[in-house]
């Protein structure tokens, strides 16, 4: 049974030009290949729809199914390797020679027992597609069909895929992640693009080792004495991205919470190396009212832990996240809120959770000593701690001219490279930064 192409390039959602993303796509994916083409079988034939390379001048063109090895494809609807198009008698050489093709792959389209076409790969020298080449794009093929038959909706592939391996034909967690990755650069780019970020926070996930905590001290101003440190996380996987752009993507794609938790778990490990000091760990609010949250939680002395809540997300529900923090703080956590200066949220977190300590964005501290403007809003917010009884930490302290007004501004506490930048635990009690155990 065959499907025209009409069927297949004018339904809703199924251009012609999702098969020619198709195209330009394998041609990336398949080294060896210089021209790819997807066909569709119709009126007993074949009609190029799709192509790349060398091949884009058939686009529009319909030959016989008995003429070509594209037409054995999708007769036998299995696939054919031509590794040497000389010494074929299946294929049109005169065709190949035309257009120098001297191997050929072509892969049937089929969906069930439908054979909907054909993509056929094609390099100009002989043995040029190695066994691991022809069998991915036999892997791809039965995504690309689903892709092209099917709406285009990733969760309907996926079902389709699942379908697929109940009737017997296995699909691997890694084939499927890979595949399922390239429909989606076919189908959507931006999908593709949020995928492409889940799988590398799926890593993390899996594999913690790639999360690596550092600390940096807050230090009190006036004193010198350290108060305690910040957890920071840092990410292995190259190339290098910030961290807030890792736990932004894992927010899109699901895995925020899980990320946060992680990062959270990995901080309050290493508590008892601090010889008594506090720890600050950022979380976003939404984690706080997560009974995952208030697991990790266990059997750590609160009064040692400040928690800095973060603008990942806003709040929807104040009174929950209050509800959630009160009974943490009877038992002695402190709160900070993270990034004052920097947005709205900051501002409604210090009015609604009432916090320990206000931290000023690095934005609000950097050029403090020549900008009248920022010094008049960070004095505003030191006389609005004094009254409801919270203490502020300058973030982003990097030279000695900001140190010396924010000290004039009575501000009690800062962290930044002018005070000690984020070391591991071990290389800051080195510099006899940090107390020894």
């Amino acid at each position: 049974m065959t499907t025209r192409a009409a069927d297949v390039s004018g339904r809703d959602g199924h251009p012609i030009d999702v098969m020619q993303r198709v195209t330009d796509r394998t041609l990336d994916l398949i080294e060896p290949a210089v021209g790819v083409m997807v066909g569709v079988a119709e009126h007993g034939g074949i009609t190029y729809v799709a192509g790349a390379g060398n091949q884009v001048t058939l686009l529009g063109t319909h030959v016989g199914l008995d003429s070509s090895l594209s037409g054995v494809a999708i007769m036998s609807g299995a696939v054919q390797h031509s590794p040497d198009t000389e010494l074929d008698p299946r294929v049109d050489l005169e065709a190949c020679r035309r257009h120098s093709v001297r191997s050929l792959v072509c892969v049937p389209l089929q969906r069930g027992d439908e054979t909907i076409g054909v993509m056929a790969v094609n390099a100009p020298t002989p043995d040029a597609f190695s066994p691991e080449h022809v069998a991915r794009l036999t892997r791809l093929a039965g995504f690309i069909s689903v892709a092209i038959a099917s709406a285009i909706d990733l969760d309907q592939v996926r079902a389709e895929l699942v379908e697929l391996e109940g009737a017997g034909e296995s699909i691997s967690a890694d084939a499927l992640a890979a595949a399922e990755l390239y429909v989606a650069h076919v189908l959507d780019p931006d999908v593709a693009d949020r995928l492409e970020r889940a799988q590398l926070v799926q890593q993390i996930l899996d594999d913690p080792t790639l999360l690596t905590i550092v600390f940096q001290p807050v230090v009190d101003l006036q004193t010198g004495v350290i108060l305690g440190v910040e957890a920071l996380s840092r990410f292995a996987p190259t190339p290098y991205r910030a961290p807030d752009l890792w736990f932004a993507d894992a927010h899109r794609c699901g895995l925020g919470e899980a990320l946060e938790l992680l990062a959270i778990e990995l901080a309050l490990a290493r508590l008892p190396e601090l010889g008594g000091m506090a720890l600050g760990v950022n979380v976003g609010p939404s984690v706080v009212r997560t009974p995952a949250f208030l697991s990790t939680l266990a059997d750590v002395p609160l009064h040692r832990v400040i928690l800095e809540l973060t603008e990942h997300d806003l709040v929807d529900d104040y009174p929950a996240l209050i509800a959630a923090l009160h009974p943490l703080r009877r038992n002695g956590l402190r709160v900070a809120i993270d990034d004052t200066g920097a947005g709205y949220s900051s501002l409604a977190h210090i009015l609604k959770v009432a916090p320990d300590f206000i931290k000023l964005d690095f934005e609000l501290t950097s050029g403090i000593d020549i900008d009248p403007v920022r010094r008049a809003l960070a004095a505003s917010l030191v006389a609005f701690a004094a009254e409801t009884g919270a203490e502020i930490i300058a973030e982003g302290v990097e030279t000695e001219d900001e140190l010396e007004v924010l000290r004039r501004l009575n501000v009690r506490f800062g962290q930044g490279f002018q005070l000690g930048r984020p070391s591991t635990l071990e290389a800051l009690i080195a510099l006899e930064q940090l107390p020894p155990n």
